[in-house]
Parts: structure tokens; C-alpha cells; sequence
């Protein structure tokens, strides 16, 4: 698989397919390894800490997420191919994961977004075992742990949000008894019904930014910080 550089970052560049198919296989080699997707915002913590930065660089696979990275993908001359979202990565893979009867385990902050996504999970993808769900309130880390090394799932769903959820894969990976672990955090409200994607022509478009400015306007100042990393690609390249 190719993988393109990025201010810092080595993303995946090619299809979601092919991301998938090597993350299945990492999966059936229960490595504990981990799967994060930068958007601009990740991208803008990433450039102002060395060690969120250092968590991101340990991921197995890095998706590039949002369009802001495309754009500056483009900007810095390595565009690449196409933006692969942490919810349609997921949903391929466990779509491929319930071919061969592979299990997985939901982690998040909210007991009733968890327990409603493990249920969606289980009709949308028969083949698929549900290991188990959690809303991860232990008062030692340690429990959460043992909890889901028992069940040993092929992939964790880690939905505690950026950057939250990628320094806790980091962090408890040498601990873990699983295969994949894919950080969820804006997509399990999604999957359990209780939040909406924009729809997928403007998805599609690149226009997606354009869609939620429209729908809350109190965006505004969130997608002008997002928009950063266009600025920091720009002058990269400019002063190379």
C-alpha cells in the first residue's frame, strides 16, 4: 500500500479496499495495533504537540479523514487519491469481518449510544459477533482491560473522542488482548441513529464543510481554525 507524507504525518494513498484488506489482516494477526483518522483539527493538535503528534505516528494505518488534509495534500504537491472516513473504513471492515465470523467489541463514553451502536452493529452485520459494549466508567483502567482481554475481540471500537481516544489505544495497546483498534469517537453517535452525516453527494463533493455551515452557522469560527492547515501546507511549500 502507498502511504503519502503530510506535515509530520504518513497517510494511507489509495483506495478504502485496499486499507481495509490490510487492516483485516491485521486483525487476524491480534496485535493490538491501531487505526486513527486525522482530520484538520487532529492535524492542527498534532503540529502543536511532539507527543499527541508521536501518537499519531504509532497508528498501523492513518486515514486521511478530512478534506482539509486533501487540500494540503494537493497544496504541498503529493495529492492524495481519495479522503476515507474513520465510519465508512469501519463499516467496510466489519462488513468483511462478518465473513469470517470475526467479533467485535464497543467502547465508548455514553451507555446508551454504546449499548443502541452494539444493536445496530449486530442487524447491520449478522456475521459479526458483538463481544460486548461498554461505557468504559471504571475506576481503575485496569478493570476496562481485563474486560475486554476476556472476550479477546477481533476489532475495539474506541469512542471516547479526539484526542482522548488515540492516547488511550497508545497507551493501553501493550495491555490489550485484541486485533484492531479503530478510534470512533464522532462516528458511534452516527451508528446508533442519534446523529446524522451530511448526505453523500456533498460528501462526495468536498463541499461537506459547506453543508454543516449551512445547517449551524455557529461553525463558522471552528471551520476558519480548521482551515489552518491549508495555510501551514502553503507556507511549507512556499519556504519549503
Amino acid at each position: 500500500m502507498k502511504y503519502t507524507d503530510i506535515l509530520g504525518v504518513s497517510f494511507v494513498n489509495g483506495t478504502i479496499q485496499e486499507a481495509v484488506e490490510k487492516a483485516l489482516r491485521i486483525a487476524e494477526e491480534h496485535r493490538s495495533a491501531y487505526v486513527v483518522a486525522p482530520d484538520s483539527e487532529m492535524m492542527i493538535a498534532a503540529g502543536k504537540s511532539e507527543r499527541f503528534m508521536h501518537v499519531i505516528q504509532q497508528a498501523e494505518l492513518r486515514l486521511p479523514e478530512g478534506n482539509g488534509v486533501i487540500y494540503a495534500s494537493e497544496i504541498l504537491g503529493s495529492p492524495i487519491k481519495t479522503r476515507i472516513s474513520a465510519l465508512d473504513f469501519a463499516s467496510a471492515l466489519m462488513a468483511r469481518m462478518a465473513e469470517k465470523s470475526m467479533s467485535v467489541f464497543v467502547l465508548g463514553k455514553d451507555y446508551d449510544v454504546v449499548e443502541t451502536a452494539g444493536i445496530n452493529i449486530q442487524s447491520r452485520y449478522p456475521g459479526l459477533r458483538l463481544a460486548g459494549t461498554d461505557d468504559g466508567y471504571f475506576d481503575n483502567e485496569l478493570d476496562l482491560i481485563e474486560l475486554i482481554n476476556k472476550e479477546k475481540p477481533d476489532l475495539l471500537l474506541v469512542g471516547y473522542g479526539s484526542p482522548e481516544q488515540e492516547k488511550w489505544m497508545n497507551r493501553n495497546k501493550k495491555d490489550l488482548d485484541v486485533g484492531l483498534m479503530v478510534g470512533f469517537g464522532d462516528e458511534l453517535p452516527v451508528v446508533a441513529g442519534s446523529a446524522q452525516r451530511a448526505p453523500k453527494r456533498w460528501r462526495d463533493s468536498g463541499f461537506e464543510w459547506f453543508y454543516w455551515l449551512v445547517k449551524d452557522p455557529k461553525r463558522f469560527g471552528r471551520m476558519i481554525k480548521r482551515s489552518n492547515i491549508v495555510f501551514t501546507a502553503a507556507w511549507r511549500r512556499l519556504v519549503g
